[in-house]
């Protein structure tokens, strides 16, 4: 089973703008998560930040597809976070990246539901995925990790769906992403993991208050954010972990 130790602090915020997300790489504090959302004039980021030992993170803003794998081998670094923004059929990424040792990683872009739910296997965990629309057709991106224990992809089911299909398999969720059914009804595709977090639980739809108060309500902190804009404001899916230090 894996283990996942809770960071020193943390923060999660929203609302930034694209010159901006250095005001969120603080001295000493990690990039862990980007999510896009929103369009022209308003679209930002939402960004989760660690405060924990390990190597510089950096990001990448806005890069065409087509220039992803050269960008991130420029960076020195390895991709642990990936969000994607289209306009047309234009699709551009953005990725956190980390320097320093790690798992052995790999990019994957474009993927159809069944490619993607391919990647995750006893040797290869998805460490970060992000989900869009291209020409009509729902397409992936994923971070692949090389490393052993069990790992699942949840793909296209309801809330309760997932709910079922967590507890039959004794996992915890590790990444969630939203989407509209052809029906109309919410749809999630999700990754899960074995892990030792503690408690935990995970949230959708809701406001950024709400993502505040379930954080403080169950002493937790954020280990997945994905945020998107709809005619009600800001919306966000979280998942939260309990085990903190004490």
């Amino acid at each position: 089973m894996a283990a996942r130790k809770p960071p020193e602090s943390w923060f999660w915020s929203h609302d930034i703008q694209t010159n901006h997300v250095d005001d969120v790489v603080l001295p000493g504090m990690h990039l862990m998560r980007l999510s896009i959302y929103g369009a022209g004039k308003m679209r930002r980021f939402a960004a989760i930040s660690f405060r924990e030992a390990g190597a510089e993170s950096v990001y990448l803003v806005d890069v065409p597809a087509a220039e992803v794998t050269a960008k991130v081998s420029a960076a020195a670094a390895h991709p642990v976070s990936i969000t994607a923004d289209v306009e047309g059929d234009a699709v551009r990424f953005s990725l956190v990246l980390h320097k320093g040792p790690s798992s052995l990683s790999s990019l994957h872009l474009d993927l159809d539901e069944a490619a993607f739910s391919k990647l995750a296997d006893e040797q290869h965990c998805i460490a970060d995925f992000t989900t869009y629309v291209v020409g009509g057709a729902r397409k992936y991106a994923a971070i692949v990790e090389e490393r052993t224990g069990p790992s699942w992809v949840l793909a296209n089911v309801t809330a309760q769906e997932l709910d079922a299909k967590l507890l039959e398999l004794g996992a915890t969720l590790v990444r969630l992403r939203g989407f509209p059914g052809a029906d109309g009804v919410g749809r999630f595709t999700a990754v899960a993991e074995r892990l030792n977090v503690g408690r935990w639980a995970w949230y959708s739809d809701i406001d950024g208050d709400a993502v505040a108060r379930h954080l403080n309500t169950n002493d937790s902190y954020p280990f997945d954010l994905e945020a998107h804009r709809d005619e009600r404001g800001v919306r966000y899916n979280v998942v939260m972990y309990r085990d903190r230090p004490s």
